[in-house]
């Protein structure tokens, strides 16, 4: 199956009108104050706010500022086109923008967060069979959400052609897609489900990542990584350390047990979800960031998006902070 492969440099000069993917340099002149795309209120980039209100980035000497994004494009195009010097994005978006000739470094904190297949139960549907001919809501057309569907839709031989994508435009209007009966169906992170069904939205799950009904691609999958250019990681080094290391003491911080009130405090803040249902999230997902990438897992999610990209790991992943 080919997968829609969207052209970064294309996104940018749409999203920014800019004339070509230009270099990315911190903010001002000091490395230490940098910009950072992030999609706010989702589980994926919590260690972002739990960083910023521990004070890891202050222990590291780093001043950071948090950009918020809308899609995995535009939040890449925008570190391509230097509004950001780092930024949080999906594979479905870095792993074409390498193989369209951006100088890439892939790090840490790797989310692998639990995903969810969900149908409203006013649709009717009961099992991924049913989807064709169902409006399917994404962020955007040809993104990670839709490829990953598109992935397991593929694997039980079911045909995804049949499945009518619609591009919602962030993961907040899809979820309002969803409550709104404009979709039938979604793919979703855990806060975006929870956050609808604490708003009375009544979701059934047809298949989901931890419970193995999303086939090799919901085993394998990674939801988000951390971006940067070649360019600035060479340039800045130290800064990148400093970056890994802040991410590092966060998700080590989130994953304690003796830390769960102020984790789920935190988590209540970042995404809005009500306490109990952010304290199941946090339950959830506390441990389910890793500060290394290996080979193996990296080249099946290449192959997700295309397999006749190469997989570069050498040349892109970073495991570790330096």
């Amino acid at each position: 199956m080919k997968n829609k492969i969207l052209s970064l440099c294309g996104a940018l000069a749409l999203l920014a009108g800019a004339a070509a993917c230009g270099s990315t340099e911190p903010a001002g002149d000091n490395p230490n104050n940098i910009n950072v795309g992030s999609f706010p209120g989702t589980i994926y980039t919590y260690p972002l706010s739990v960083a910023e209100k521990k004070g890891f980035f202050t222990n590291e000497d780093l001043t950071v500022t948090l950009i918020d994004g809308k899609s995995g494009p535009e939040i890449l195009s925008a570190m391509i086109g230097g509004s950001t010097q780092v930024t949080f994005a999906q594979p479905g978006a870095v792993i074409p923008a390498g193989a369209q000739g951006q100088e890439l470094k892939v790090l840490g904190p790797y989310s692998r967060g639990r995903v969810v297949i969900v149908a409203t139960e006013e649709s009717g549907i009961t099992s991924l069979d049913e989807l064709p001919g169902k409006r399917f809501a994404v962020p955007q057309r040809g993104d990670s959400n839709e490829q990953r569907t598109l992935n397991v839709l593929d694997e039980y031989r079911i045909d995804g052609k049949k499945v009518t994508f619609i591009g919602t435009g962030s993961p907040a209007t899809t979820a309002a897609a969803i409550a709104n009966g404009q979709a039938d169906a979604s793919v979703l992170g855990l806060t975006t489900y929870e956050s609808l069904l604490a708003k009375g939205t009544k979701l059934r799950i047809i298949a989901g990542s931890t419970e193995g009904t999303m086939g090799e691609r919901g085993k394998n999958d990674v939801t988000g990584m951390f971006t940067t250019t070649k360019q600035f990681w060479d340039k800045n080094p130290d800064t990148m350390g400093q970056f890994c290391r802040a991410m590092k003491s966060s998700v080590e911080w989130i994953a304690d047990d003796a830390n769960a009130d102020e984790a789920t405090k935190i988590l209540v803040e970042w995404t809005g979800l009500p306490e109990d249902a952010a304290r199941s999230v946090w339950e959830s997902e506390r441990d389910t960031w890793t500060m290394d990438l290996g080979r193996e897992l990296w080249d099946a999610n290449v192959s997700y998006v295309d397999p006749k990209i190469d997989p570069r790991y050498d040349d892109i992943v970073t495991n570790g902070c330096s």
